[in-house]
């Protein structure tokens, strides 16, 4: 059963006078428990003590908050008991819960899972602030066991928080551990401090949280110079933004008949592999595939080389005899765009224009001549992508959507490297979007807080997304074939595999993102 033993957490050892009369309240319906209070230098001695396996990630958080969260699941699973954050406030004695031998859990109020879940795909969100367990069960370990390779996530709920729990709760596999309850429970006000009842939940609350700590306190309305500011990066954007694809020009190139098809229900994939300057990279990428566990007879390999100063067109000519037999076919394209970028410097803003609108030339190109009528799937793959599971190709075409991309990074577990798979959240097209523009194209810092790439999120298994990357991308070929092609030209201030993305969803055709179907990139 439930131990009954309170655990709060705070900085130091002295309760806020603002908290106080929360903290006696737990007291007052509960008084034959035992109350344990952790400050921050308490539960770094209680994780040296007991686990030390998480010891680094725990001091490594940036954030107070995680280190708050992850610390919560740890006394849970030592002591068992009830945790409560110091924002909440006991109404009532928890007796009625305390013979549970199941975790017992409740879901956060509907409006916050709308902002928070559905995006991610969870069909709700489970309220951490306020949760109560056995001592010893297996599922905090399972929790823990995911927070190392979310440790860099970009969201505190994503990295310890609800997202997490949530996930983590619904990937467990025996369900009759948990009992999840409506949130009228422990969170039976919203952070708007209204109540808020889910259809025919009578729940009692035991405990209310006043989110005197949330993240959803909305930001002031812009004063009157970023309003100056806004008018003046909107005018220089529309003054500097060069030729653009119009969304009615992109859509109308694209038959309405292949938006309406399901997925494929054959198997014969082309892989298509763009490459300039890659001839030391031939032959590791044709023994990887070569390891891959899908029928080879199924297998179409196309490869498109241009403007290489390396040999890798020899290279390839070399390769292709011993490659006849073994793979439903070969072809092998040339298509030189006349780009001529130093290695060095091509990661520069103001040369992305060119760069990937060569790149999304080269890609239309594989599609107009590498593709035919027996292709269902094209598999876009960069040839500097070394290693990846033997079953990704029937992971991806099992995922059951018309494009889909896995989670490209350079180490195991680390943070996407192929950024250009995101999903845009809260982004307002003011003064700061504008300034973000090169080249008619939006590039901002690498990991702005407004695009979440799929490491934020590695603890779900599919994500919709806005833009995709194309290190490996899966497409439906029927959807190449009807048109949906890669922008050469900035649409909706993107280009090549990102325009492409963008263009597929305004279309109907939601991407979406594996995060935890990991494939390396060689780490340079």
């Amino acid at each position: 059963m439930i131990p009954r033993i309170l655990h709060q957490t705070w900085k130091t050892d002295s309760v806020p006078e603002r908290f106080q009369a929360y903290a006696d309240s737990w007291k007052r319906h509960n008084p034959d428990w035992t109350f344990l209070f952790w400050s921050d230098r308490m539960l770094l001695e209680f994780i040296a003590e007991h686990y030390p396996d998480f010891l680094p990630m725990f001091c490594n958080y940036k954030n107070g908050v995680q280190r708050s969260d992850a610390a919560r699941y740890m006394l849970l699973h030592h002591f068992g008991g009830v945790y409560a954050d110091i924002d909440c406030e006991c109404v009532a004695p928890f007796d009625p819960i305390m013979n549970e031998s199941r975790i017992v859990l409740c879901k956060e109020p509907v409006s916050h899972a709308a902002v928070q879940a559905d995006f991610r795909g969870l069909p709700y969100l489970l309220f951490n602030g306020t949760m109560a367990s056995p001592s010893g069960h297996p599922f905090w370990m399972h929790l823990l066991s995911m927070m190392p390779g979310l440790a860099d996530a970009k969201d505190v709920l994503d990295a310890t928080g609800p997202c997490l729990l949530t996930s983590a709760q619904r990937g467990y596999g025996d369900q009759d551990v948990f009992a999840i309850h409506p949130s009228g429970l422990f969170a039976p006000v919203t952070s708007s401090g209204s109540m808020e009842r889910e259809a025919g939940d009578e729940t009692a609350p035991l405990s209310i949280h006043h989110w005197a700590g949330t993240w959803w306190t909305p930001g002031p309305p812009p004063g009157w110079r970023n309003k100056l500011r806004n008018q003046a990066y909107r005018l220089w954007y529309h003054l500097t933004r060069g030729a653009y694809l119009s969304e009615a020009v992109a859509k109308a190139s694209v038959h309405k008949a292949v938006l309406t098809s399901p997925p494929p229900s054959g198997r014969n994939i082309a892989i298509l592999v763009p490459l300039r300057d890659a001839a030391d990279l031939v032959q590791p990428f044709l023994d990887a595939l070569d390891a891959l566990d899908y029928p080879k007879e199924k297998i179409k390999l196309v490869f498109c080389e241009g403007d290489s100063q390396d040999g890798s067109w020899e290279r390839l000519q070399a390769a292709a005899p011993g490659l006849a037999g073994k793979y439903r076919d070969i072809v092998l394209l040339q298509r030189h765009v006349g780009t001529s970028l130093d290695r060095v410097k091509r990661a520069k803003p103001r040369l992305q224009r060119v760069r990937r609108s060569a790149i999304a030339k080269v890609r239309n190109h594989l599609i107009d001549h590498g593709l035919s009528a027996d292709d269902d799937w094209a598999l876009w793959v960069d040839i500097d992508v070394w290693r990846f599971p033997a079953d990704v190709l029937n992971r991806l075409i099992d995922a059951g959507h018309r494009i889909v991309v896995p989670n490209c990074v350079k180490i195991a577990n680390g943070g996407s490297f192929d950024l250009n798979s995101f999903i845009i959240r809260g982004q307002n097209k003011d003064y700061r979007y504008y300034r973000e523009i090169r080249g008619g194209l939006h590039q901002p810092p690498a990991r702005t807080e407004n695009r979440y790439h799929l490491s934020d999120v590695r603890h779900l298994d599919v994500i919709g997304l806005d833009a995709v990357g194309g290190t490996m991308l899966l497409v439906d070929a029927g959807l190449h074939r009807g048109g949906l092609r890669f922008p050469e030209i900035p649409y909706r201030d993107l280009i090549e595999t990102e325009g492409f993305g963008a263009l597929a969803n305004d279309l109907g055709i939601r991407p979406v993102g594996l995060p935890k179907l990991e494939i390396l990139h060689v780490p340079w």
